[in-house]
């Protein structure tokens, strides 16, 4: 490497690591950094002409001050601050990445930015590592699905539980699922996989941290059915437990619209009923975790039609209360 790019590269290197929007270096601060780093001492001309270079030529988002000394500071980074702090909570918060995995990105985030923005990213965020996963085999089950769903390819794999013992055991004896994958859906911090089963014609979920040896299949992927609707069918599966699918009328208190619209969006019908009340129509599938979301409810929303769902629901709640 040259002289001249060997300084042009210590000087974005300098810039990229010591500013940003609140902090600069001046002409003379980058000449006594670059001396330390064994780039020998450029006179302050050549320094305002690199940088001038770097800017125009170059395009790098690099703001001059001017002044004696003038100041640089690199200020248009592809994160702003706010931003970063929010992956690094995600990062820090999600028990599908484990501590370690979850220290080394964080690292990498770091990277992103100035050392002043840096040191704002060591969050005191509160998470029980007791729900922390391992998930690197997830992860590269869901490169596989991916690559699948871009190639229109089948997939392969093994379903893993865990039995009493909390050991991992192959479900039905190890069998080999063959799927064609239409869909990686993030829900309730895991990996969901939708896809078309060879020997079915409905579509299903699987957790994809619970499968194993996951590859491509030489098959072509088999099309999806005419009726299937990524988001339907994200809105209307709860935590990835499905029954019977059917419309449901609900009354429900005013405060609770937020939490429907969290679960089905804005495009279900509606109506008030009462000054502190409204109705709401909604496509879901009647599992056992559908009532247990009802039921948090303490009342707030219940279920008006149809009878048949309305009495399942009641008929759970006695079971339990037995």
């Amino acid at each position: 490497m040259n002289d001249n790019r060997r300084k042009l590269t210590g000087i974005l290197k300098l810039l990229y690591e010591n500013t940003d929007a609140d902090h600069s270096m001046n002409t003379y601060q980058i000449m006594d950094a670059l001396e330390s780093m064994d780039h020998g001492r450029p006179d302050r001309k050549t320094i305002d002409a690199n940088i001038k270079f770097i800017i125009e030529d170059l395009g790098f988002g690099i703001q001059k001050e001017k002044g004696k000394p003038n100041r640089y500071r690199w200020a248009d980074r592809e994160f702003d601050l706010s931003e970063l702090k929010m992956l690094v909570d995600a990062v820090h918060s999600s028990r599908f990445i484990t501590r370690r995995k979850s220290r080394e990105i964080i690292a990498k985030l770091k990277d992103l930015t100035s050392v002043y923005q840096a040191a704002a990213l060591n969050r005191e965020l509160y998470t029980n590592d007791l729900f922390k996963r391992d998930g690197s085999v997830a992860l590269l089950s869901a490169d596989v699905i991916n690559e699948a769903i871009k190639s229109q390819s089948r997939i392969t794999f093994r379903m893993a539980d865990y039995d009493m013992d909390k050991k991992e055991v192959l479900r039905h004896g190890g069998k080999v699922y063959e799927v064609s994958p239409y869909a990686l859906m993030w829900n309730n911090d895991y990996y969901y996989m939708l896809g078309l089963p060879s020997d079915s014609d409905e579509v299903r979920s699987y957790r994809v941290d619970r499968m194993k040896d996951t590859a491509l299949s030489q098959f072509p992927a088999k099309q999806a059915p005419a009726d299937f609707d990524l988001s339907n069918y994200s809105s209307r599966v709860f935590d990835m437990f499905t029954g019977k699918t059917t419309d449901v009328i609900l009354s429900c208190k005013d405060y609770t619209m937020n939490y429907l619209i969290d679960r089905f969006g804005k495009d279900f019908y509606s109506q008030k009923t009462a000054p502190d009340r409204f109705t709401a129509k909604v496509k879901v599938d009647t599992s056992p975790t559908f009532y247990a979301w009802i039921f948090q409810f303490g009342g707030d929303i219940q279920i008006v039609e149809p009878a048949w769902v309305r009495d399942e629901f009641n008929e759970l709640i006695t079971r339990q209360s037995l």
